[in-house]
């Protein structure tokens, strides 16, 4: 049996962790959006805060990246370099962005990281639209990696859970709580 070692740790920095990772993903999550049909690739840029609508630059963090940081972090921890955790964590930010496209327009909300949610800011078919190439492309950037196979099993079975879970979520939302 293994033993955890009890001597101190030293605290880990845990927003010097996340920028480390989000440095290390952040070009190649780009890239992956670059390759989108222009107006699409914009939409899904807004969705994730770095552009307005029309394409300016915006300020906005893009979020704490713990996710990212997971697959990364996940590659250093089985041994391999971080940057082999890159098109995991390019998949599940594609597929997270995917998520709230398509749930904000089924809860109908108006509004997501205090501005116009993406069908709000372009129309309902267009952020339709952008969810679905954000999809193809998170099922893309796992496709071409070594572990393909393997990769595109693991994200089928959890995008069923995901569509498991917003079906109870919208059943739990048409309940009469009057």
């Amino acid at each position: 049996m293994t033993r955890l070692s009890s001597a101190p740790q030293a605290p880990v920095d845990v927003p010097f962790v996340l920028e480390r990772c989000r440095e290390v993903v952040r070009p190649a999550l780009l890239k992956a959006v670059g390759r989108m049909h222009p107006w699409v690739g914009e939409m899904a840029a807004y969705s994730f805060g770095w552009c307005e609508v029309g394409g300016a630059p915006a300020a906005a963090s893009g979020g704490k990246g713990v996710r990212q940081a997971l697959a990364v972090l996940g590659a250093e921890a089985a041994g391999a370099p971080g940057r082999a955790g890159v098109p995991a964590a390019v998949a599940v930010e594609l597929v997270h962005a995917f998520s709230l496209l398509h749930d904000d327009i089924m809860d109908g909300d108006p509004a997501r990281r205090r501005r116009p949610a993406v069908w709000k800011a372009y129309g309902t078919g267009p952020a339709v639209l952008a969810g679905d190439g954000l999809f193809a492309l998170a099922v893309e950037t796992l496709a071409a990696t070594q572990a393909g196979a393997s990769a595109m099993r693991m994200l089928s079975a959890a995008l069923g859970d995901l569509v498991r879970g917003q079906a109870d979520d919208l059943l739990f939302a048409a309940r009469p709580w009057t």
